[in-house]
């Protein structure tokens, strides 16, 4: 049985995961890309649930498919309508700039980005916390609202405010969904929806850099 860990390591953990690497990029102190140290991560937070004991096994398990698969129905569209009047209110020049100009880039990241991206995120901000620093949140929807906070933070590392508060009212609706759902494959699926729309629609210069 793995060893329970203190409330202050895990209050040093998540400070470096979720506060001080984010930092250490935007500060231009790590000389490696923002895409690599996110798996460097993701597979240290996969080897700490790995040894914990009390961490269920079943990942991708698609629980509550009916009441999730309505809910996306609804939620995916209304924050396509949302993203293209933001676009078109502040930067109409941008409306699917990407894939026009583009196209060939646009593909690649389309592909890559549910496994590079996506994936690693909702493991690391949603899997990986909810369970990990549930013991430190001793409120109701505390782990929504500080993983939401966490995963805000992050995109400070693209030095734009659009991708800071793009990404707040992501992971408010990414934590509802998995506080729903307990579900990695739900929640990937919509941080995949929304990200497509992010690069197709006009936002992905905010979110998107080059190796």
């Amino acid at each position: 049985m793995e060893k329970i860990q203190p409330r202050w390591y895990l209050i040093l953990e998540a400070l470096l995961l979720f506060v001080g690497i984010p930092l250490l990029f935007y500060w231009d102190l790590v000389p490696i890309p923002k895409i690599i140290a996110l798996l460097f991560v993701t597979a240290y937070c996969g080897y700490q649930l790995w040894k914990d004991s009390s961490f269920g096994r079943g990942l991708l398990a698609a629980n509550k498919t009916k009441e999730i698969s309505k809910s996306l129905i609804v939620r995916i569209p209304l924050v396509a309508v949302s993203l293209i009047l933001l676009i078109w209110l502040f930067q109409p020049d941008q409306f699917f700039s990407f894939p026009s100009e583009q196209p060939i880039l646009w593909m690649v990241v389309m592909v890559l980005y549910p496994v590079l991206s996506a994936l690693p995120q909702e493991f690391i901000y949603r899997t990986f916390f909810f369970h990990r620093y549930d013991v430190l949140i001793l409120y109701r929807n505390g782990s929504i609202i500080f993983s939401t906070l966490a995963f805000a933070f992050l995109h400070i590392v693209y030095d734009n405010w659009w991708a800071v508060g793009l990404s707040l009212i992501a992971g408010l609706l990414f934590g509802l969904t998995y506080q729903r759902t307990r579900s990695l494959l739900w929640v990937t699926v919509e941080h995949v929806f929304y990200g497509w729309m992010i690069f197709t629609l006009g936002f992905g210069n905010f979110f998107y850099e080059p190796f």
